[in-house]
């Protein structure tokens, strides 16, 4: 049986994986699917027919190679992006392209590895969480503000005429009005406050009051596989908390190695295409080479040299942060 091959597909899938026709041949039969550069190169050059008829071991070959479906091979591509976003408009549907952190990309896997949740879904359904945790955080400062109010009053009232405590009641209910204020207008990340209040060395970017929201709701739930540790993250320029999802779940994967992590972080592998005879902790060796052997060869050196690099400026310091810092200057494309 032979499947259709696209030529102009095989060329686009390749170049976005950054390969040239040797690179993909070599990595094809790193990977146990050896398609030779000869068979790639028949199939890109076919110009005149808009097909090549491949054999279907080779067709399975480089699909499993580049990653895709393959029916995808056989797919026509949009070759001008714009004419194919101004179709997209005609019918509703708008294309979201932003720059993350390679972690954020990463977590949208784990995401759907945890719940079950598909990428698409969750970028589909991230207005609705984010405004339920909005509220849900107004909510638990209205709550907390009642408390706060309660306590200054029973302050007030035990201090009897010792002016210290009734000043420190006043000032507390003082600093509730502008809290309330400050609910009212939803200012989820408390910027909307006193100026005093920034004297006295407030700064919303390193700590505000939806971030303390959203830690206190992960220690309620207690769940091992959401991070959000003030001692490891700090608070994003966003103003949301750094985290990690499945952070437990990655490093029994990967046997915590950098290039490992890295493979899944940039999309090189996702959870489901790591082979189940490679699952286990027994199969940790051979799992984490073979996460390895995704990432093509000129970016791995590159990522390598860049480690090398920093592990010369900083030699007594864990370089993991410093890595993902790095990465994040650079941005990771979600193409999801």
């Amino acid at each position: 049986m032979k499947l259709k091959i696209r030529p102009d597909t095989l060329r686009m899938l390749r170049n976005r994986k950054n390969l040239s026709q040797e690179a993909l041949a070599k990595r094809s039969e790193k990977m146990r699917q050896k398609v030779g550069i000869a068979t790639i190169k028949r199939i890109e050059a076919r110009t005149e027919t808009e097909f090549y008829m491949a054999r279907e071991e080779v067709a399975n070959r480089l699909a499993k190679t580049l990653g895709v479906e393959v029916d995808e091979l056989a797919k026509k591509q949009p070759v001008n992006e714009l004419d194919r976003a101004k179709k997209l408009r005609k019918l509703g549907m708008r294309q979201l392209r932003v720059t993350v952190d390679e972690n954020v990309s990463l977590a949208f896997r784990m995401v759907e590895q945890l719940y079950g949740i598909p990428i698409r879904a969750q970028i589909e359904m991230a207005p609705l969480f984010t405004a339920l945790l909005a509220e849900g955080s107004l909510a638990w400062r209205r709550k907390r503000l009642a408390e706060i109010r309660q306590k200054a009053e029973e302050l007030s009232a035990l201090g009897g005429g010792n002016f210290s405590f009734a000043w420190t009641a006043e000032r507390a209910l003082e600093a509730a009005h502008g809290e309330e204020d400050s609910i009212r207008k939803r200012d989820v990340f408390g910027r909307d406050v006193d100026e005093d209040t920034y004297d006295l060395g407030y700064d919303p970017d390193q700590n505000n009051p939806f971030a303390d929201y959203l830690k206190e709701l992960k220690r309620e739930l207690g769940n091992a596989d959401i991070t959000i540790d003030p001692d490891a993250f700090g608070i994003g320029p966003s103003g949301f908390p750094d985290y990690r999802i499945g952070a437990k779940m990655l490093e029994e994967l990967t046997g915590d190695d950098p290039d490992a992590k890295y493979a899944l972080a940039c999309g090189h592998v996702r959870l489901g295409d790591i082979p189940e005879e490679l699952m286990g902790e027994e199969k940790t060796r051979q799992r984490v080479e073979w996460l390895k052997s995704r990432i093509p060869e000129e970016e791995l050196a590159d990522l390598r040299a860049r480690r090398a690099e920093l592990d010369e400026l900083f030699p007594n310091i864990d370089l993991t942060n410093l890595m993902a810092d790095a990465n994040k200057s650079e941005g990771s494309q979600d193409d999801t």
